[in-house]
């Protein structure tokens, strides 16, 4: 029999143990990543889902508005965290009783972005299946690009052009872990000006996340001479992924081969960590009119590492 328990705190150990546990839990449904935002405030609405007495999915989100509960607003992606070897039924059962809930709430809508699939421990479809069965609709749909570090040594990932710079050049940089955000995160907001946005965190954010997080959260910079030129903050999500949240280069050295150093070496330090894939994130144009149009050159940049496309989907349903 299904149960569903509302989210509190005092739950935090439970919610945050099973997420190690799940098929595709990540970093970004732990309960205190998704707390660290220190400018911005969400209204909790995270459901806990028990099958007989035994935690068998999480649902993170917060309320968006006033009528949209959103899985989740403080993350790249939320959705359903389930157990391994998931029942088909119970999962429709679960997404029918989640739907349930907050139409009692009297909310109006829910949004879901959910686990990219390949974070998944046993890959398979059934969640994106059941979503659209039960009347869930495509609302957003974002490319990014991965690279599997298990189909060869990480040089031989890379195109013969790639692998001659990293043989031939890659002692004009060091590629170092550091703690030093403030330099990071100037050249970080020049690298969002040149498409008139801002970064996803604070300063103040990034120094949190890498305090409550030391050894999944770590930044590495590129130095020349002593001199910041770039950098790559990355996350270790899950035993199985790192993501290369932010990768920035100085306008001195943007017609470098800098950004293919730091990606090389972000994939090197992943296979050291034990993870079998490499996230180099969406590639989209925030600058054009339609924010979610691919960003063909950029894409072409991470194919050169062995990379290749991966969905995240944005589901709506209207209650």
């Amino acid at each position: 029999m299904l149960k569903i328990k509302k989210y509190q705190p005092k739950y935090i150990n439970e919610w945050n143990k099973f997420i190690l546990n799940s098929n595709n839990g990540t970093l970004f449904h732990n309960q205190q990543f998704i707390a660290y935002h220190i400018n911005r405030r969400f209204i909790d609405c995270s459901l806990m889902i028990y099958y007989n007495n035994k935690l068998i999915a999480l649902f993170p989100a917060a309320m968006k508005d006033d009528v949209t509960v959103f899985s989740h607003p403080g993350a790249s992606h939320g959705g359903l965290v389930i157990k391994t070897n998931l029942d088909f039924s119970i999962l429709n059962d679960i997404i029918k009783e989640i739907d349930s809930f907050y139409k009692r709430k009297k909310n109006k809508f829910i949004f879901i972005i959910n686990t990219p699939k390949i974070y998944y421990k046993n890959l398979h479809d059934s969640l994106d299946y059941l979503l659209q069965w039960n009347g869930y609709n495509q609302e957003e749909l974002y490319i990014s690009h991965v690279v599997s570090l298990l189909d060869a040594p990480v040089h031989r990932l890379l195109s013969k052009r790639k692998q001659r710079y990293i043989k031939n050049k890659n002692h004009q940089y060091k590629f170092i872990e550091s703690a030093d955000f403030n330099d990071f995160y100037v050249l970080l907001k020049k690298n969002k000006k040149i498409y008139n946005a801002l970064p996803t965190h604070s300063l103040e954010e990034l120094k949190k996340l890498n305090a409550l997080f030391p050894n999944q959260v770590k930044l590495f910079l590129s130095k020349n001479n002593n001199t910041t030129v770039g950098g790559s903050l990355l996350f270790f999500i899950n035993p199985r992924v790192c993501l290369v949240f932010y990768n920035v280069v100085s306008n001195q050295h943007r017609s470098s081969q800098l950004s293919t150093f730091q990606f090389y070496s972000a994939m090197k330090i992943a296979k050291e960590q034990g993870c079998e894939i490499v996230d180099f994130g969406v590639s989209h144009s925030p600058e054009k009119k339609n924010p979610f149009e691919p960003k063909l050159s950029l894409i072409k940049f991470k194919e050169q590492f062995g990379a290749f496309g991966v969905l995240r989907t944005g589901y709506k349903k209207e209650l």
